[in-house]
């Protein structure tokens, strides 16, 4: 007993004294050791950042916007823009013209969608030391705009070899293999884009490695799901159905900052 009380007693005396030395030596709060330089802790008040986004559909940008609620949860305005294609999709070029830009036969409309949602973050594993990742669990509901834009094609007249071509909105019961120059430019059929209104979810893990305080760098990985008021038409229906729900898996990669606003 008297040997654990003198072990007790010397811990007590050596820990402070030890502290000291840390603060003496430039080392003086937790987060020092975490990002190996001096600085003051405090509770960040705000946070945003933009990211860049690869899914199992395309690919996108986005940013988002918040507050922190306490000194691990943060609830943000995320919004993204995305570029979705229909898994069947198979770029092709016309056989004799080379010049043509490769299509995709049978895609009726390009679609992008823009989401507008919450986003919730939530720490799970906190940085221990220098080098080390933190994890967080992020969620994010919200709405989402989809976006057909008609696909615009070169076609040639009046067939193979071509004497002319003009810009037509491709039809599949008009438009086939022979007669399919190339696609036209991706501006052509903006004034006919329609809107179809819909909502998403998302949940995933983002694992945040920044080695600068306040500065955030992170990997996000996880699944989302769109789901819209009718059905999107990617590719024409005399090849797949139509699509009412979208199911992603996505990568993200961000920057970002933490500061606190007075």
């Amino acid at each position: 007993m008297k040997l654990l009380f003198a072990l007790f007693s010397l811990f007590v005396w050596v820990l402070p004294n030890s502290v000291a030395a840390q603060v003496g030596d430039g080392i003086s709060t937790g987060k020092d050791l975490v990002y190996g330089e001096d600085g003051i802790d405090i509770l960040y008040s705000h946070t945003s950042g933009v990211h860049l986004i690869a899914h199992s559909q395309g690919a996108g940008i986005g940013a988002h916007y918040g507050l922190f609620i306490n000194a691990k949860t943060s609830r943000s305005i995320n919004s993204d823009l995305l570029f979705f294609k229909h898994e069947k999709e198979e770029r092709t070029s016309n056989p004799v013209y080379n010049d043509g830009l490769p299509y995709i036969f049978g895609k009726l409309n390009s679609f992008l969608i823009f989401r507008i949602n919450i986003e919730t973050r939530k720490e799970i594993t906190p940085k221990l030391r220098n080098g080390a990742v933190k994890v967080e669990r992020v969620f994010r509901y919200g709405v989402g705009l989809g976006f057909e834009k008609p696909v615009y094609l070169e076609i040639g007249y009046p067939e193979i070899m071509y004497d002319y071509l003009v810009t037509e909105r491709y039809n599949p019961d008009e438009h086939f293999y022979n007669d399919i120059y190339g696609r036209s430019p991706w501006v052509n059929g903006l004034d006919e884009m329609k809107v179809i209104p819909g909502g998403n979810l998302s949940y995933g893990l983002s694992f945040e490695y920044g080695d600068v305080r306040g500065r955030t760098r992170y990997i996000e990985m996880g699944t989302s799901l769109d789901v819209f008021v009718r059905p999107v038409e990617i590719m024409a229906v005399q090849f797949v159905e139509s699509q009412l729900l979208f199911l992603s898996l996505y990568i993200k990669i961000g920057l970002g900052a933490n500061w606190t606003q007075k």
